[in-house]
């Protein structure tokens, strides 16, 4: 009887369960049937396919691109004609002629060479062009904000013009670069904006704030999220005591950090002296370069003058100090260090931009770590994807070993995790609540002030990365077409290996390994002459496969009669 009755509780709690989850699952998607979730189920399945998706992505862009220009010409040939004009700013009618009738040819050129070339030449020469038009503006706006001092502040126009400046020199110099970096940037940023929109409608199905989702617009959605992710002043105090090395005991702070600095600087210049990734991922583990860059970006998002200074200068003195430290190390160590091989210098002197991406991402990951007790364990992670002090310790022996271009890699390398971190950390801090809304909304020209010498900054960077990645890219394209060339002169029965293909600038170097002859030699050059499409030097190197058999004892001699 007993038994009978506890199997009927077990139905009765299994069914309301059930009713439990069907009626949490119907909230759901009640909750996610509003305006603003459709928008970001739209935006996140827009960025899904962007990202899966590039060839066609690139199409779309460049038809896009295309028909935004021919619209635009079309309008002014129509103010041209008619003086009428549906937005945008009203000029002279004799410029707007010329000007639509060149921006229709540039429309023209620009769809032939989609047909013929495909859609990222076509994009390639439409950023260029576009660098060239923003570079220009930045000049202008540079020169206006000069001569007009007395009348308004100068900053504002400072910044945004020398930030034109900077994106129109990487878009003329690497447009194939930035078209990448824009799509992705774009696909990501759509994901993001997405998960958020979504975040805030299931929110507002529980706190219910002042806004409707039917007619709530986009800035509304984000400003309402930012305040109500509001951490508060005493959460926000308390999370910030780990971040600044204030009173009390503010000395006692100090000094730890300058003992960790020192102890980690010094394992990683011997870690980079033996070669040792274990001994460098130790080192990582224990700088505490993280905390001051994580500081500052709080400090800047907030307008903490005087913090922000502070975390800066602390930066900045540790930088100097691992540098001087490795430098000394260096030159006491009984090591003989060949700068060729050791891969602990080697992968620290030629950054690119996938190296500003990591330290994007774990700048994200850092501040949200800071901000979010449940996820606080995740910081030494973060320390070992992103490398502060290993870069410094680097800088430091190439130093000392007269390789200053190798000291130069390195330091471009430790500033663009520098910045990456910032800048992605201060967009974590106002996406979380750590940035004071009172701040964001009554003082927003003071904190663009203080984030657009990093965005500037940054684009500085972000000019010999993307350059060095194209380079590579280029390198790895010309080895793989190289190859492609030799599997086709060996042909498909061939017993030959091809052992390595290197390209260095008109001199191909190819190695191959098997027996007997190969085919002719002069054939491989013309073949890679017309691949390449430019005059180019074969060094050819054939290694003959010599086969021994010796049989075993008691078997007939296979020589033998």
């Amino acid at each position: 009887m007993a038994s009978d009755e506890q199997v009927d509780d077990e139905n009765l709690t299994a069914s309301t369960a059930s009713t439990d989850v069907r009626a949490q699952v119907r909230r759901i998607i009640a909750a996610l049937s509003n305006t603003v979730a459709l928008r970001g189920l739209i935006a996140v399945g827009a960025g899904t396919v962007i990202l899966l998706l590039p060839n066609a992505t690139t199409r779309l862009v460049t038809g896009l691109v295309i028909a935004l220009l021919a619209a635009s010409a079309l309008m002014d040939l129509w103010y041209a004609v008619t003086g009428h004009r549906w937005f945008g700013r009203r000029i002279s009618r004799w410029l707007a002629a010329p000007r639509g009738v060149a921006v229709l040819g540039l429309a023209a050129i620009m769809g032939f060479l989609a047909y013929v070339g495909g859609g990222e030449t076509t994009l390639t020469i439409a950023v260029g062009v576009v660098g060239i038009y923003i570079g220009l503006r930045g000049v202008i706006a540079i020169i206006s904000a000069l001569i007009r001092r007395r009348e308004r502040d100068p900053l504002p126009g400072l910044a945004g013009g020398a930030l034109a400046i900077v994106v129109g020199v990487l878009a003329y110099l690497v447009p194939g670069s930035i078209v990448s970096s824009v799509i992705v940037a774009a696909a990501v940023g759509a994901i993001v904006l997405g998960l958020i929109l979504i975040a805030w409608t299931l929110r507002h199905t529980i706190e219910r704030s002042h806004l409707d989702p039917a007619t709530a617009t986009l800035p509304q959605v984000l400003w309402n999220w930012i305040e109500a992710s509001d951490v508060g002043r005493k959460t926000r105090a308390e999370q910030a005591s780990g971040l600044y090395f204030e009173n009390p005991e503010k000395l006692t702070k100090l000094g730890t950090w300058w003992v960790m600095l020192v102890l980690s600087v010094a394992i990683a210049t011997f870690a980079v002296l033996a070669d040792s990734t274990a001994v460098i991922i130790g080192a990582m583990l224990v700088a505490p370069l993280m905390t001051p860059i994580l500081g500052l970006a709080g400090a800047l998002v907030n307008g903490w003058g005087r913090r922000a200074f502070h975390s800066g200068g602390l930066v900045l003195a540790g930088a100097v100090v691992a540098i001087v430290l490795a430098y000394g190390i260096t030159a006491w160590a009984p090591v003989a260090i060949s700068f060729s091989t050791n891969a602990q210098i080697v992968s620290r002197v030629n950054p690119n931009t996938i190296d500003m991406l990591i330290a994007i991402a774990a700048g994200a990951a850092g501040a949200f770590a800071t901000v979010n007790a449940r996820v606080a364990s995740g910081i030494a992670g973060v320390a070992i994807a992103v490398a502060l002090v290993p870069p410094l310790a680097v800088v430091g022996v190439s130093l000392n070993g007269g390789r200053f271009d190798d000291a130069a890699g390195a330091t471009l390398l430790f500033l663009t995790n520098f910045v990456a971190i910032v800048l992605s950390a201060a967009a974590v801090f106002v996406l979380t609540g750590f940035a004071r809304p009172f701040a964001l909304r009554n003082r927003p020209r003071q904190l663009l002030k203080t984030v657009t010498p990093f965005l500037v900054l940054a684009g500085i960077i972000l000019l010999p990365l993307m350059t060095a990645s194209e380079g590579q890219l280029q390198s790895q394209s010309r080895e793989r077409d190289v190859q492609n060339t030799v599997e086709d002169w060996l042909g498909d029965d061939t017993e030959f290996i091809i052992t390595s293909v290197s390209v260095d600038g008109s001199t191909i170097d190819v190695t191959i390994t098997g027996p007997g002859d190969p085919p002719a030699p002069a054939a491989l050059h013309d073949a890679l002459q017309e691949s390449v499409g430019d005059s180019v030097t074969l060094d050819l190197t054939v290694a003959p496969v010599v086969v021994t058999v010796i049989p075993a004892d008691g078997d007939d001699d296979p020589n033998g009669p």
